[in-house]
């Protein structure tokens, strides 16, 4: 292909000539310019707006001015399996039968030759760029001209945190601008293969493995010097060379630490679930720090060793949960050849606590630096369990048995081990009065059980009311129901042992100390206005004021999460209220309500006549942007005759009953007894037939062992 003469596209030296003037000062104003070309006018006036998209963002992160010629990067690799002579671009729309152009496909400067990968959001071209006859390869929105303004900035974002970095192991970017509709940068191209494919393909040396990931780290400390967070590590993502150099590659969700931009919002998770931090699978994106990527490349070193990722689950929303809540597996109880100071530095990178991580991807690389040369690194195991079984190792015949060498025991070493072997003879009798003692304590129960509860007269209350008369009778215990304001405050009560147990909303449930008890019911969301406000959709939010509840309650997260989707933002104020306050004329025109579909309170207010309720447009769709809530319809039939004429569509969350990891299992064991006693405790109570429907992982042990759930 390159014998082809260069070709002058019109449009190329029409835009060069509008940088041109930008340049120099001599621009009167775009009309006037775009007044020169009549017949370009439309192309030349998106390339601008796409030019001041990514000039305000360069600005913004505290770069200098950017043409459309400027370098940048990007991090797609070859991939064999999709390069389809048929293949297509991504076109707007065809008539029925209508493929569209197939490769070889003229783009300008460019001719795409084939495809080398495809994404969620993007396909990859490798394409022969004619003025300078080189071959590069070329990125696209998958959906081409029918791409969305999120999709518009998301690609954006990956091109302008790729113009950002300068460095051997992040892959250049050559130019940017757009094309019969379609968004485009091209960048170099890399021959070779990926790290995934490498991992498929045969088990990495642990000298390779650390190498590859020393260089992957050094490349992740430059883009954190210059800003950019990557949030989106994984083998697929390091590009290997024929000289066997790493490349790092898509930053499609990149964040700029110095911004307060970014693709995703609260409440958002974002990434690849298997190597992604905790941070970030608990939907804490936007909080992301330098530690999230040090944990992606922990997780990625793990992977070069093992074959796996570090949590692996049969579900996305299974493997977020694992992600949050479950540690690790050991490097070594997967692969025992694996030196130990490898694992040990994996083990750092993969805290659950980001403070606890390796401070930045630099250190990380000097450790693994540290390992390659067989100097001592500084990193050491943080549990006391297993600098109590470092030191047990020292005593000469756990050192045999373990395979450790024990050159020189000291004499409390030899003291410990002369107490051991006595211990040893007396462990049939020990075993059996320690288990006697831990049924005992599992057995017992406290003097007096205490439970949250809720705003006064409101459905958590009136539930914790009922279970603890039933814990009462059965097991004569005295029982005392905590009022709070809803989930969050009985969330914080949980937390800093003010009650036993508690009933929240799953939007509230974060925290490793947090355990599922049972699911209680369906919360739906109401969205409920004032009849004479004039408010018909929700998009007449905007400009309005709208009650989001207390502030210890749940239906202010989920409001959140439903102003986010429907893109409300700013445009909401927000009023932290109490319910009652809603029967009064002072209240706002709006208010968004997530309540038990048993609620008195509600009923009460539709059926006063001062609200009525109006329906969430895309709730399925939102249902997928937030894994917490659900798709779900108000019955006509949940208020009396006349007040609803017709279902309404809505979101909900489920309402569970929670403990922490230090509830004693015979409090568990006797709320869940009092919880499945007929009849039940409130109407819509989830039956235990439905209770796969979530990661028993996050169940509290007691609970799992009641259910029936994770029997060994």
């Amino acid at each position: 292909m390159s014998d082809l003469p260069p070709q002058h596209d019109p449009l190329d030296e029409a835009f060069a000539a509008y940088l041109r003037s930008c340049d120099a000062g001599e621009l009167s104003s775009r009309e006037e310019f775009l007044a020169q070309y009549p017949e370009l006018a439309g192309e030349l006036k998106e390339l601008m707006q796409a030019a001041d998209m990514i000039h305000r963002v360069t600005l913004g992160a505290g770069s200098s001015d950017i043409d459309a010629s400027a370098e940048t990067v990007l991090l797609e690799g070859h991939d064999s399996s999709v390069n389809d002579p048929a293949a297509t671009l991504p076109m707007a729309s065809r008539p029925k039968g209508d493929t569209g152009p197939v490769l070889p496909f003229d783009l300008g400067d460019y001719l795409l030759l084939d495809v080398i990968g495809r994404g969620g959001m993007g396909v990859v071209y490798r394409a022969r760029q004619r003025e300078l006859d080189r071959e590069v390869a070329v990125k696209m929105i998958r959906s081409g001209i029918l791409a969305d303004d999120a999709e518009v900035r998301r690609f954006y974002t990956e091109a302008q945190a790729a113009a950002r970095l300068h460095h051997p192991g992040i892959v250049a970017v050559h130019q940017f601008g757009i094309r019969a509709g379609h968004h485009f940068f091209s960048m170099e191209y890399i021959p070779g293969t990926d790290l995934q494919r490498r991992i498929n393909a045969s088990e990495l040396d642990p000298l390779d493995a650390a190498r590859y990931v020393r260089d992957v780290a050094r490349a992740i400390h430059h883009a954190h010097q210059k800003g950019v967070l990557h949030r989106d590590l994984k083998p697929a993502n390091v590009l290997i060379d024929e000289q066997d150099q790493i490349h790092v590659t898509d930053f499609g969700l990149a964040k700029h630490m110095d911004s307060e931009s970014s693709v995703t919002g609260s409440g958002a998770a974002v990434g690849t679930p298997n190597y992604m931090a905790p941070e970030q699978a608990g939907g804490q994106s936007d909080h992301a720090s330098r530690q999230s990527d040090v944990y992606s490349l922990g997780a990625i070193l793990f992977a070069c060793l093992t074959g796996r990722p570090p949590i692996v689950a049969d579900t996305v929303m299974q493997t977020l949960v694992e992600v949050v809540h479950r540690p690790a597996p050991s490097v070594r109880s997967l692969r025992p050849e694996v030196p130990l100071d490898l694992e040990t530095i994996i083990a750092k990178c993969l805290e659950k606590n980001p403070q606890k991580r390796y401070a930045n991807a630099e250190k990380l690389a000097q450790e693994l630096d540290a390992f390659l040369e067989g100097r001592p690194i500084e990193a050491r195991p943080r549990s006391r369990v297993i600098k109590a079984w470092h030191w047990i190792e020292g005593v000469p015949l756990v050192g045999a048995l373990s395979g450790r060498r024990v050159l020189h025991s000291s004499d409390l070493h030899r003291r410990f081990q002369a107490a051991m072997l006595c211990l040893m003879l007396v462990t049939p009798l020990f075993s059996a009065a320690l288990l006697l003692a831990w049924q005992q304590y599992e057995q017992a129960m406290p003097g007096e059980v205490r439970i949250a509860g809720g705003i006064p007269d409101g459905v958590y209350s009136h539930v914790s009311q009922e279970l603890g008369r039933r814990v009462q009778d059965t097991h004569k215990v005295q029982f005392r129901v905590v009022s709070s304001g809803g989930s969050h405050d009985n969330r914080n009560l949980l937390l800093s042992d003010q009650v036993d147990i508690a009933p929240m909303q799953v939007t509230a449930i974060t925290g490793e100390r947090l355990f599922l008890v049972a699911p209680l019911f369906h919360e739906l969301l109401y969205v409920l206005v004032k009849p004479d406000s004039g408010i018909e959709s929700v998009e007449d939010l905007r400009g309005r004021t709208v009650a989001v509840g207390p502030r210890g309650s749940g239906s202010r997260e989920t409001s959140e999460l439903i102003f986010e989707s429907l893109k409300l933002g700013e445009d909401v104020v927000r009023q932290v209220i109490e319910w009652p306050e809603l029967f009064s004329d002072e209240a706002p025109e709006a208010a968004l309500v997530c309540i038990g579909r048993d609620s008195s309170l509600l009923s009460k207010l539709v059926g006063s006549g001062r609200w009525r309720v109006i329906p969430i447009p895309d709730s399925v769709q939102i249902s997928l942007q937030h894994p917490s809530l659900d798709a779900m319809t108000i019955s006509k039939n949940e208020f009396p005759e006349g007040v609803l004429t017709s279902d309404i569509p809505t979101v909900g969350t489920t309402a569970f009953l929670v403990a922490t990891e230090d509830t004693p299992a015979s409090v568990v064991t006797a709320f869940l007894q009092a919880l499945y006693q007929e009849p039940p405790p409130c109407n819509g109570l989830i039956p235990r037939s439905q209770l796969t429907e979530w990661p028993t992982v996050a169940f509290h042990p007691a609970a799992r062992r009641f259910l029936g759930l994770d029997v060994e």
